[in-house]
């Protein structure tokens, strides 16, 4: 379905020549990530409603979106599947938050949240067949993600500080997503090439 709305944009745009031949499979790629991100947050925020969770839902959101986007790691062939898994995902966060914020200790979710730090440091960004980057756009997503960490451990702080430790399990949850994104990359890039 996505990808009929978005051929019929690109063909609109084709015969209006807004855009040219060459461009197309730029603009493909761009309108199927958008309506993508658009049907994933209204599932996220239905997800969010019904759980009656839905700060919890959007916090999760406002830290895992930066993230992947700069960071990289496993996409799904498929949008539907991408749709599934991250749904999957949201929905294994809302039924396990109240749990393991009562199970794990403030210094274990720090703790956590520094081993992710360091592996996100060390193995961002990282490309794929549907995203590939080039060593000038790896600089560059480079310092983002320094940046996108530096705010994310002041906001960590600020909140176990206050006593936030639900929100604080978010941001962990949020960031080891993050890293098994990108674990599964690498080793799917390892069995590519054996």
């Amino acid at each position: 379905m996505v990808e009929k709305i978005v051929e019929k944009i690109i063909k609109k745009q084709l015969e209006e020549k807004s855009i040219t031949e060459k461009d197309i499979n730029i603009y493909r790629y761009g309108y199927t990530l958008v309506c993508e991100v658009i049907i994933n947050i209204i599932i996220a925020i239905i997800i969010g409603s019904i759980s009656r969770d839905l700060f919890t839902v959007l916090v999760f959101l406002v830290i895992y979106i930066p993230l992947r986007s700069f960071c990289g790691g496993w996409h799904a062939d498929k949008i539907w599947k991408c749709t599934i898994f991250s749904n999957l995902i949201l929905l294994v966060m809302v039924m396990v938050d109240e749990y393991c914020v009562s199970v794990f200790t403030t210094w274990m979710l720090v703790s956590i949240f520094v081993m992710c730090i360091m592996l996100i440091y060390w193995l961002a960004p990282i490309d794929t067949k549907s995203k590939p980057i080039s060593v000038e756009e790896k600089k560059i997503y480079k310092k983002k993600i320094n940046i996108i960490l530096v705010i994310h451990v002041f906001l960590m702080a600020a909140l176990i500080i206050s006593g936030f430790d639900n929100v604080a399990f978010v941001i962990t949850f949020s960031y080891i997503t993050q890293v098994v994104m990108l674990l599964l990359e690498n080793i799917h890039k390892k069995l590519k090439t054996n």
